[in-house]
């Protein structure tokens, strides 16, 4: 579903990505964790070219995103983004948010479109909420509609980054166990994340980056229960019980 091969990614003097390959299969949950600054959201960014890599390889479904010909209205249609600030437009209610993006890029009807943005809200539990605007909303709530704007365009792949850091603490949990139901539906998710519970719980795989490059990979109880890098026993040492 997505192949990253050699990314390289430099803003000016600074190498924020320095060769980064990772693989997901269709239908896995794959988890990217790490320090602040390590270039997790980079690597995100550039997988549906909000960013566009310095050099390597990125293919979603065997196209390559960097090619000169790539048509990216096309591929973003299979790439959903959920975004840690939401990234709602105010002004819009909570079905337009959602129905946007399906009548402005896909014209598909507006009918159509209502009935598509009612069944995504309802698979995130936020259809009863359909006509209230973003400001009306929790945080959690807000999120929750994000992820329904991404779900209703049937992307092959959603990339979540860091979608519970803007959150209250209260608000977590509803947000998380909308992302476990998600993956029950085999909908392939990478999510870059600093809730270490959700990684080890919920992932098929997980990615420790450090420093702009994969230090480590493998199953969840592979790198939580016996990491094999030193960078990752010290950075998982420093989270404590929590990722365990």
């Amino acid at each position: 579903m997505l192949d990253i091969n050699d990314l390289h990614k430099t803003y000016g003097d600074n190498h924020v990505l320095k060769g980064v390959s990772l693989s997901v299969r269709k239908g896995e949950l794959v988890s990217i964790i790490g320090p602040s600054g390590s270039g997790k959201s980079t690597l995100l960014r550039c997988c549906n070219r909000m960013e566009h890599a310095s050099s390597g390889q990125i293919l979603v479904e065997g196209q390559d995103i960097n090619a000169a010909d790539a048509k990216l209205d096309k591929l973003r249609q299979r790439i959903g983004m959920v975004f840690q600030a939401f990234n709602l437009y105010p002004h819009l209610s909570v079905r337009d948010n959602v129905t946007l993006a399906l009548r402005k890029v896909k014209k598909i009807p507006r009918a159509q479109a209502n009935e598509i943005a009612e069944r995504a809200l309802t698979r995130v539990g936020m259809a009863h909420k359909a006509d209230a605007y973003p400001g009306q909303l929790s945080g959690g709530q807000q999120q929750r509609v994000g992820i329904a704007r991404s779900i209703a365009l049937e992307p092959a792949i959603i990339l979540f980054d860091e979608p519970t850091s803007a959150l209250d603490p209260e608000m977590v949990d509803g947000v998380l166990q909308v992302m476990r139901e998600l993956r029950e539906t085999g909908i392939t998710m990478v999510v870059v994340t600093h809730e270490m519970a959700f990684a080890r719980a919920a992932s098929d795989s997980v990615v420790f980056m450090d420093g702009g490059v994969v230090v480590e990979a493998g199953t969840p109880d592979e790198l939580f229960g016996a990491p094999k890098h030193a960078r990752t026993t010290a950075f998982l040492s420093r989270l404590g019980s929590e990722a365990h």
